[in-house]
């Protein structure tokens, strides 16, 4: 908290945050507050308030000094964390580690070592790798270029779970001087263009350094591999600079890794519309999802993430996504989804890695999450360190869940001090520390979760405490997100079967249903007598057709309420299409999400206020 520019914060505050209670919160201060004044920070208690307060706020150096003590000093506390470490320690080793050297190493006992064996040995299998057990120890074996993707996704890994910009200083690397360390960290910077990640490209050097030196180099494939000549120039150049020969294998393999995880996009980036895979690719998600009316900057950047699934595919690039578990968990009808289409449009023999298709999923999930925020009042920035798709992600979601943010810029966390230009933000929302950030700012995880929403609460409401500040939240309409204007329309009519009629006919001229639809509907309502109101007041209607030809909602507003004594009194009727079981979900997910707003309620019932 101190790190994100806390100079004080109630007892109360951080029980709720932490859900431990204040006994416990009492001790673990006592211990942060004599660990601080080691670093010459003064955190003290004012008694009788609940509250800790610093005598005066560190420095940008000092914030960053503690942030590197606190990734040292906390590297292998998780259980997660020291499954990872493991994995490094035996693939950066071309000899047997005993148990000795590896708890040593990680700081744990033997028997934690021994415990995680079992899932190192799972983990390593996905890449090729085999766990070999003998009485000098453990030793990883397999292919070098297996290794290097192992090693890189472990840092990957790695660098969410300790929400770092750049792992690299955290981990051993016997062949690399701290000197070269922090001149290649500085040329990278200088060096990569905009659209590149330079703490991915870091992690590809220093692996590329390190195993080289250790004599462990790579050879070309044989698929001809065509290097953009910028790339090879920036490659060139980090040879020259610290004296490494130029190798053609190296350097393809450096280059595919970066394309294939979407952390380097090509400058020629042909036009989405030729591309009649990808076309149909969409037109099925569409279909699938009810997701309409993409504009063209969000298919350019579903497209650029599509490019990167096929070329790792093409390349064969194997990795672990650091956030596939929480996108599966969050998202699990759009995970579905893309991976169904996918299937569906991509060449027999590409890899259906479910990871190298989580920034389309992302993409998606970026759309979705739109779908049903509202923009507002607090200006703000979001950086990660790498990775477009979760920057996406991160903003919309925070932008959904907290309408008084409005973001003026997603970027890279390498571009925080090169921002001559942009409009000077309240904060910075980031997945990672900025120890050294001009302006305060909050770390949070791109898939929000309770706790993160709460940690956001916290920090704005410490925010408007410090400035005094009174934002107002004026929110604009937003049903038109999940039903179009062209779907909504309002009638006098209290007759059931002519209401029906109307919704039907709005869905039919948008093709989303076929005529037959009306018949489908008439037997599940009339009928069956099927008609009920998901929230007082709106009447909701759906059935199984298979006259449906993709989903999507329609909107029957009434002058006049209709009633059916003891049951129903409605001001409108919702209809629902979707094409098959699948496309359920994602439906209600939309609906859920208009119907908890009760602004957006009203807006539904009463045709009046709106007209």
């Amino acid at each position: 908290m101190i790190v994100n520019g806390h100079t004080q914060f109630k007892l109360k505050d951080t029980e709720d945050m932490f859900k431990v209670g204040e006994r416990t919160i009492r001790y673990d201060m006592e211990y942060v507050s004599g660990w601080l004044k080691t670093y010459g920070v003064h955190l003290d208690h004012a008694s009788g308030q609940g509250v800790w307060e610093l005598e005066e706020m560190p420095d940008a150096g000092k914030r960053k000094e503690l942030d590197e003590a606190m990734n040292l000093y906390g590297r292998a506390d998780a259980a997660a964390e020291r499954f990872l470490l493991i994995i490094y320690e035996l693939l950066m080793q071309d000899h047997s580690q005993s148990l000795r050297q590896l708890a040593e190493e990680v700081d744990v006992s033997r028997g934690t070592v021994l415990q995680e064996m079992e899932k190192v040995e799972s983990w390593s299998g996905d890449f090729n790798l085999t766990l070999e057990r003998g009485r000098k120890g453990f030793l990883l074996t397999g292919q070098e270029r297996d290794k290097r993707l192992a090693l890189l996704s472990v840092m990957s890994q790695l660098e969410s779970a300790w929400n770092s910009m750049n792992p690299v200083p955290y981990l051993n690397w016997s062949e690399i001087s701290m000197k070269e360390m922090e001149t290649a960290g500085k040329r990278v910077e200088e060096e990569l263009p905009p659209d590149g990640s330079p703490t991915a490209f870091l992690k590809v050097w220093m692996l590329h350094m390190q195993r080289v030196r250790s004599g462990k180099k790579l050879s070309a494939g044989d698929r001809q591999i065509d290097i953009e000549e910028w790339f090879q120039t920036v490659w060139d150049r980090f040879c020259t600079e610290f004296n490494m020969e130029v190798e053609e294998g190296e350097m393809e393999f450096g280059y595919c890794y970066l394309r294939a995880t979407s952390n380097l996009y090509s400058d020629s980036v042909p036009d989405y519309a030729a591309d009649n895979a990808f076309t149909s690719f969409i037109e099925e998600i569409s279909t699938r999802m009810g997701l309409t009316g993409f504009n063209t900057q969000q298919l350019q950047h579903i497209f650029k993430e599509w490019r990167a699934y096929l070329y790792a595919g093409d390349c064969g690039i194997q990795f672990v996504h650091p956030l596939k578990q929480k996108v599966e968990e969050q998202y699990p009808f759009i995970v579905f989804h893309v991976k169904e289409a996918l299937a569906s449009h991509t060449p027999e023999g590409t890899i259906r890695n479910t990871d190298s298709m989580i920034p389309i999923a992302m993409s998606f999930a970026t759309i979705y999450e739109k779908a049903s925020f509202d923009n507002e009042r607090y200006q703000i920035w979001v950086m990660c360190p790498g990775g477009i798709a979760a920057g996406r992600l991160l903003t919309v979601s925070l932008m959904k869940h907290f309408p008084q943010l409005e973001v003026k810029q997603t970027a890279a966390v390498s571009m925080l001090h090169k921002t001559e230009g942009w409009e000077k933000p309240d904060f910075i929302v980031s997945t990672v520390t900025l120890p050294d950030s001009p302006y305060p700012y909050v770390t949070i995880n791109p898939i929000i979760t309770d706790n993160e929403i709460k940690k956001m609460e916290h920090f704005i409401k410490d925010l408007k405490q410090k400035n005094g500040s009174t934002k107002i939240t004026e929110t604009p309409d937003s049903i038109h997100a999940l039903i179009p204007p062209s779907r909504i329309c309002v009638r006098d009519a209290a007759d059931l079967d002519e209401i029906l009629q109307t919704g039907v006919e709005l869905l039919e001229q948008d093709r989303i249903v076929e005529q037959q639809f009306l018949e489908d509907i008439r037997r599940t309502v009339i009928e069956k007598n099927y008609l009920y109101e998901i929230v007082p007041g709106l009447s909701f209607v759906h059935t199984h057709s298979g006259h449906v030809n993709r989903a999507g909602f329609s909107l029957v507003q009434l002058k006049q309420p209709y009633v059916e004594e003891g049951r129903l009194h409605s001001y409108a009727v919702l209809f629902m299409a979707t094409p098959d079981k699948y496309a359920h979900l994602p439906q209600l997910q939309y609906l859920y999400q208009l119907l908890t707003n009760a602004d957006r309620v009203q807006q539904i019932l009463h045709w009046e206020e709106n007209n």
